[in-house]
């Protein structure tokens, strides 16, 4: 090995493993940039133009996250078999159906080099840091690709755009269960006849839901309810049977936030506390940083270090983001030509499919050929020959993908309201953007362009493909995009509820709006302050990630069902509960829930659900049988939210729908006898074990990021954030804070030995700890622990 290529070696070893760092040097050129890290091992980019400081950017993630970041590329592209071998073909095939390379290309050529810029620094950054490495392998080469008999590849800009596409577009702004609604709605109706099981179904699926908490209050926006179903066109007689679908998981990526206006906020202008729930994972699944060039300095933190910063703030504004559920997915039903299987029918006429074929790559085994087939209404991702049918998913953001991110990345750069809002409105894909500034104000924008449907157009079910249900253009902003500044109440809250009165429910069968919503925990709290301190507003996270969220819900109804009750072990049964703050905790760490009513309530959740539904839905119990709790065997994927088959208990009890799931009892007589069973099984084991929360090491995909050893456990689960982030803003001195366990390196060496920052914020999050985010200049030269120093050409 050359002198110079050691002693590059070194010194980047040493950032590494210490974060203590010499400037490099690696061509001799006029144009520079620098990365300056912090006490927690955060880069900080500084540089004079966009190519610089991405090029800053992405060199920092390659030496933090270069495995993770390699493996989301191949999550998103579909080439995970290629290195992981046939275990991995299924998920690569799927993974392929989702999105047009073709599309995706086309749209970064039309890029102009300013975005360009964006892309191509990131890009060239990640490969800089591998041609380090391909220096001194030894030394530098993340265990993980050497275990796994592989090396890093080179990064283009389509592979950076992918990383957003693949994970927000692709799977987060894609969820759809037409299908499994419709073998639903079938097994229902085959169980109770046509009209009663459409009325068990519009339970459990409600197209529209009443009462619904809105983020938005009533008074500051609301919109005329959609059109009804009345004399609509029918589904599709396509057959569909439960056989042939998979349930989808009970829960997708969740996420609360709350904003607190002038009015109401203490000590501040404005307060703004945020926490996406995508899962828990090791590495962590966002990436620190800040940036620090020609267009506004940003800092915060954003998943798999996204060019954009999702959460964060500048000198002006601040910004966080919620899934927002509503649906701009739908299935077309296309039919097959019988005398040609290339074609379908659309407007009268035969049709060609537009076909493409790739190779897909499987370590160990043969290439496989994949052939892809898409439809006018979009891929297909379900071919019946039986049925003679064919399943197109049309997206509204198909061929907006790179205009959303840059829609996303534009607004991190706003100074005011409007600047962001304009930004906002370009996104296609349905998330939950909020907005806070320096004057205090505070503000909302519900994403996503929403089609214009026909008439009668039922979007929890596939719709023909004929061309006669086609989608007829966008709704207006005004319209379909619930959005307020300065709401009413003065403050804003979102746990993945409804945004705004008069707004149609998700298409999802496992999720729905409901008049039980746990996003009253939040509102009830700070409607109960006069004033909000930060402090008081990074407090509210460590009673909401305790909170039963089921309990306001359901206990009233055991209340009202046990008045004048004489069973002793009833009566005292429930004094336990209403003497119950509602709070989950293990404060003694004995492995146990410290109080008694959390296993009690636990198993009358349980016992309910299975007394009410299960003899109703029969073979689609399984579908709804979850309570939404975790286990100490079975954790959540990303949170605990009220099940859509408790929501429909809540929503029965109350009056609403026109199937009769207590099968002609009273109300009080079903909870009563659900709550005695629950009794007796408590009697027999008062305790119940923690729920752990483990930090796995596959990523969200379920494509491992990290090796299997790499799993590290927190001692419950607390049901919050996977980071936690909170931005004080005060003219001219904003404040930031945020965790993102384990840690801002998931970095470790041929030899084993881990960076310091691999977990130094695991036992900070568990403890509802926090750090500071430094912006300002004259603070991160103060913080600086290490500095590297970037030479390239423009």
């Amino acid at each position: 090995m050359r002198l110079s290529i050691w002693i590059l070696a070194a010194s980047a070893l040493a950032v590494l493993l210490t974060g203590c760092s010499r400037e490099t040097k690696t061509v001799d050129t006029s144009e520079r940039v620098r990365i300056v890290r912090d006490g927690y091992g955060v880069p900080h980019v500084f540089a004079d133009d966009r190519y610089g400081l991405y090029l800053g950017y992405g060199y920092a993630v390659a030496q933090d996250r270069l495995f993770q970041m390699e493996m989301a590329r191949r999550s998103t592209q579909g080439l995970v078999a290629e290195v992981l071998g046939e275990a991995y073909l299924d998920y690569d095939i799927e993974t392929r159906r989702l999105f047009s390379p073709a599309s995706i290309r086309g749209q970064l050529a039309e890029l102009n080099s300013e975005d360009m810029a964006v892309f191509a620094g990131f890009a060239d950054g990640l490969n800089r840091w591998i041609g380090v490495i391909d220096d001194a392998p030894d030394t530098l080469l993340p265990l993980q690709f050497s275990e796994l008999g592989f090396r890093p590849a080179r990064w283009t800009p389509y592979d950076v755009a992918m990383i957003f596409i693949g994970t927000m577009n692709n799977r987060y702004g894609d969820f759809n269960t037409e299908l499994e609604n419709a073998a639903i709605l079938a097994a229902l109706k085959s169980r109770h006849g046509e009209q009663a099981g459409r009325d068990l179904f519009d339970l459990l699926n409600p197209r529209f839901t009443e009462d619904a908490p809105t983020t938005i209050p009533a008074t500051d926006w609301s919109r005329p309810a959609y059109d009804s179903l009345a004399g609509s066109t029918p589904p599709s007689s396509a057959s569909l049977d439960l056989a042939a679908v998979e349930p989808a998981p009970t829960s997708a990526g969740f996420s609360n936030v709350y904003l607190i206006g002038q009015a109401k906020a203490s000590g501040a202008e404005a307060i703004l506390v945020n926490g996406p729930q995508f899962g828990w994972f090791n590495p962590a699944y966002v990436y620190s940083v800040g940036l620090h060039g020609p267009d506004r300095a940003v800092v915060g933190n954003t998943p798999f270090a996204y060019p954009m910063i999702m959460f964060g703030h500048n000198d002006r504004i601040a910004w966080g983001s919620t899934w927002g559920a509503s649906d701009i997915v739908d299935l077309f039903v296309e039919e097959l030509n019988p005398d040609n299987a290339d074609q379908y029918r659309y407007r009268g006429k035969a049709v060609d499919f537009e076909r493409r074929t790739e190779q897909i790559l499987v370590k160990g085994s043969e290439a496989v050929s994949l052939e892809l087939l898409r439809s006018v209404h979009g891929p297909i991702i379900r071919l019946d020959g039986a049925a003679g049918v064919a399943y197109a998913k049309k997206r509204a953001w198909d061929g907006e993908e790179l205009a959303t991110l840059l829609a996303w990345l534009r607004a991190t750069w706003a100074g005011d309201w409007e600047e962001w809002k304009a930004e906002a409105s370009r996104s296609a894909i349905n998330v939950n953007m909020y907005y806070a500034d320096v004057a205090g104000n505070i503000g909302y924008f519900h994403g996503g362009k929403f089609p214009r449907r026909q008439p009668g157009h039922d979007n929890r079910l596939p719709v023909s493909g004929a061309g006669a249900m086609d989608w007829q253009g966008r709704q207006s902003v005004d319209l379909a995009n619930p959005h307020v500044l300065n709401p009413s109440t003065g403050f804003l809250a979102n746990w993945n509820n409804k945004p705004g009165e008069g707004v149609m429910n998700p298409d999802f069968f496992f999720y729905s709006w409901s008049r039980a919503d746990r996003v009253d925990y939040l509102n009830e709290a700070l409607a109960g302050m006069d004033r909000v301190t930060p402090d008081a507003a990074w407090e509210l996270l460590t009673g909401s990630s305790y909170a039963d969220v089921y309990a306001p819900y359901l206990l009233p109804l055991v209340e009202q069902a046990l008045t004048g009750a004489s069973d002793e072990a009833l009566v005292e049964a429930l004094q336990l509960l209403k003497q119950w703050n509602q709070q989950s905790v293990d404060e003694d760490n004995d492995g146990y829930y410290d109080q008694p009513a959390t296993a009690l309530f636990r198993r009358f959740v349980a016992s309910l659900m299975e007394k009410v539904l299960k003899d109703d839905l029969g073979e689609v119990w399984p579908f709804y049988a979850g309570t939404g709790y975790p286990t100490a065997l079975k954790p959540t994927a990303a949170g605990t939210n009220l099940p859509a088959s408790l929501k429909a208990i809540v929503e029965a009890a109350a009056g609403a729908g026109d199937y009769d799931v207590f099968n002609g009892q009273e109300v009080d007589a079903v909870v009563r006898s659900a709550f005695a069973e629950a009794v007796a099984q408590h009697a027999e084991q008062p305790q119940l074990e923690t729920a752990t929360r483990p930090f796995g090491p596959k990523n969200f995909l379920g494509i491992p990021q990290a090796l299997d050893r790499e799993l590290i456990t927190a001692p419950i689960e607390q049901n919050r954030g996977t980071e936690n982030n909170m931005v004080v803003l005060r003219p001219g001195a904003i404040e930031g804070w945020e965790v993102t366990p384990p840690g801002q390196s998931g970095f470790i060496d041929p030899e084993g030995r881990r960076s310091p920052h691999y977990q130094d914020q695991f036992e900070m999050y568990h403890r509802f700890g926090r750090k500071r985010t430094w912006f300002y200049e004259a603070d991160i030269e103060e913080q600086k622990r290490s500095e590297t120093t970037l030479e390239y050409q423009r």
